[in-house]
């Protein structure tokens, strides 16, 4: 049976701004929004809604396809097909787990595994058959199925894009700001360093001061999630930074951030380049750069970066 593979792929290609969320393009994009102090998730939500558009559209194609070439027995005949392809593509790979209104962490959490899935798919359209029945909607399974299908789709399109873009970007965002102030890696400045036997814990950065290290912690977390900023302020000790995107305004982090001495920086309207530097220059062993200030000239800093700040 035709896929459409191809097409899925044009689209995606020619559609979607960020196709690649980790290419080098891409995080210099988000990373530009972070040094201006803009939300960087109204770029990554578009990125994830146009994905799942255009996932629903090929999802929709693929039924119709196999509803012509399968009949109304579309479902485990789809299925069957899929599991005669020796070598699959990854599109494929996605397409037989959402075709049981699964995502692959749910078919792993409830202990299925692929060679379950015809089983899977016999029980669910049994049942689904079942339910709508009971309402007098049985007519309309191609369309129940095909908005399952779509709901399975879009909670692994946004699990993806959520746990990989978050922690890649927050390494690149702090990475870009020290070496705009100056800062050279690996010299004046650390990255992902691991826990030893003086911090119990791996430090997203550590800053070469006059008396030794300081540690930084970036956390891009959403005004909901204030109890993660409270771990990494814990954690960071004395002079130490916590970089983060905005918590509400009922938050008492910055208390606690006062009575540990830790320094705290909001990015969403802000100027985190220039705080970053107010609070490392007194510090640091090395003279840092003034940072740039006008839009234009932070731009043709995050331009200038060197491609090895994002990979």
């Amino acid at each position: 049976m035709e896929y459409h593979i191809e097409q899925y792929n044009d689209w995606l290609s020619s559609n979607i701004g960020l196709i690649d969320a980790f290419s080098e393009d891409a995080l210099r994009s988000l990373t530009l929004h972070l040094l201006l102090g803009r939300n960087y998730r109204l770029v990554t939500e578009q990125n994830t809604k146009s994905r799942q558009i255009l996932t629903h559209l090929w999802l929709s194609d693929v039924a119709k396809n196999a509803k012509m070439s399968f009949g109304d027995n579309w479902r485990i005949k789809l299925l069957e097909d899929l599991s005669c392809i020796r070598r699959k593509s990854k599109e494929q790979k996605y397409l037989q787990i959402w075709l049981t209104g699964l995502t692959n962490k749910t078919l792993k959490n409830i202990g299925g595994t692929q060679n379950d899935l015809p089983d899977i798919l016999e029980t669910l359209e049994h049942h689904i058959q079942t339910l709508l029945m009971t309402i007098n909607r049985e007519d309309d399974i191609d369309h129940a199925w095909l908005l399952m299908m779509a709901g399975a789709a879009t909670l692994s399109i946004r699990g993806t894009d959520k746990s990989k873009i978050g922690k890649r970007l927050e390494h690149v965002f702090i990475r870009s700001a020290l070496t705009i102030l100056g800062l050279q890696e690996n010299t004046n400045f650390w990255m992902n360093v691991d826990r030893d036997l003086e911090v119990d814990r791996e430090t997203d950065a550590e800053v070469e001061t006059s008396r030794g290290r300081i540690r930084i912690e970036v956390g891009l977390i959403a005004s909901g999630n204030q109890e993660v900023v409270e771990d990494k302020i814990n954690r960071v000790g004395d002079n130490g930074v916590v970089i983060f995107d905005m918590v509400g305004s009922r938050t008492r982090i910055y208390d606690t951030a006062n009575r540990r001495r830790v320094k705290l920086i909001q990015i969403r309207h802000g100027n985190p380049l220039q705080e970053l530097y107010n609070h490392l220059s007194p510090l640091t062993r090395a003279a840092l750069h003034n940072p740039p200030s006008s839009e234009e000239e932070i731009k043709e800093s995050v331009l200038q970066l060197d491609s090895s700040v994002f990979t």
